[in-house]
């Protein structure tokens, strides 16, 4: 059973490498960089979800626009921030990603 578990976490992992490659591919074709690129993420309202957010952009002097749903229950964040290339917005989103909870749009 293990070794099915293994099995299924390496695709998962494969189909997700997948997808960022993929998507640096497009983020090259359709930027240039460096420039400001545009975040947005909706998460939880529970002020740690957006204390993660907010720790990972901390040292990129980004400029944070924080909006709540009508009912309270989620929080959208725009990040405003400098890159340098495609791969720092890749970087930005697999940290985001980690966040458990975080659609990111």
């Amino acid at each position: 059973m293990n070794n099915k578990i293994e099995i299924l976490e390496q695709d998962k992992v494969q189909h997700i490498d997948d997808f960022y490659l993929t998507f640096k591919k497009k983020l090259e074709e359709m930027h240039t960089f460096p420039s400001d690129y545009m975040f947005k993420f909706i998460v939880t309202s529970e002020q740690s979800n957006i204390a993660k957010v907010h720790s990972i952009f901390e040292k990129a002097n980004a400029s944070f626009s924080i909006r709540d749903s009508k009912n309270g229950k989620y929080s959208s964040i725009t990040v405003k921030t400098s890159v340098s290339d495609a791969d720092d917005v890749v970087i930005y989103y697999r940290q985001v990603a980690a966040i458990e909870g975080v659609m990111m749009l």
